[in-house]
């Protein structure tokens, strides 16, 4: 599978963006709702000799003020393929998959559950679209 063509042909799908800032770093752009957008970063990495994709979208600062952080653990149980995780001091979405059992399907599914769900995190704690 040819990760970066994947990923454009999902971002005009959506109609969306793709930026490719390198062979490992790629960015969807995608549309959400009242012309909100979210950006996903997709880093391509090896762990244990096994192509890994990590997809991830920023939702707010970790420390953002009236985060209820029970609240967003129990979302967790909902999702299907990612994970709302606090990472380098921002609360993301965040989804993990071996390349070899991914398909465009999978992959594009999880870029709407990851965009749509950090968008709309994100836009109930700040009030804003800012990632």
């Amino acid at each position: 599978m040819d990760i970066a063509k994947t990923l454009q042909k999902i971002a005009d799908e959506l109609g969306g963006s793709f930026t490719e800032y390198s062979d490992n770093n790629l960015i969807v752009t995608v549309p959400t709702s009242d012309g909100r957008f979210q950006g996903i970063t997709t880093y391509i990495l090896e762990h244990d000799g096994k192509k890994v994709l990590e997809i991830a979208s920023r939702v707010c600062e970790e420390n953002h003020e009236g985060i209820d952080y029970k609240k967003l653990l129990k979302m967790n149980q909902d999702l299907t393929y990612s994970k709302i995780v606090i990472f380098d001091g921002y609360i993301q979405l965040a989804a993990e998959v071996l390349v070899e059992h991914t398909n465009d399907v999978i992959l594009k599914d999880i870029v709407e559950e990851v965009g749509h769900t950090a968008d709309k995190i994100e836009f109930e704690l700040t009030g804003k679209d800012i990632h």
